[in-house]
């Protein structure tokens, strides 16, 4: 187990924060951890893929045309 020391005024404000999302100050920790955990892990990927030239291509359009409206909304399945 992990035991991680906070500033009183630090948990305050995650107790705060936790109390406005309906969880216990732990539960909201820990989620803000792995959002943080996921986003790393999108941005590493992305690195990856910028590497090759042709896959730089792809998402640099992909990104104008997001950026012109060009795309569709679709939704998400959990597998």
């Amino acid at each position: 187990m992990l035991t991680i020391d906070f500033s009183d005024e630090l948990q305050r404000k995650v107790t705060d924060f936790a109390i406005q999302a309906g969880q216990t100050p732990e539960q909201a920790v820990l989620e803000i951890i792995e959002e943080r955990m996921d986003h790393q892990s999108a941005y590493n990927e992305t690195a990856y893929l910028m590497k090759s030239e042709k896959n730089k291509e792809r998402l640099d359009q992909a990104i104008r045309d997001i950026r012109d409206g060009i795309f569709e909304e679709k939704e998400l399945k959990n597998d």
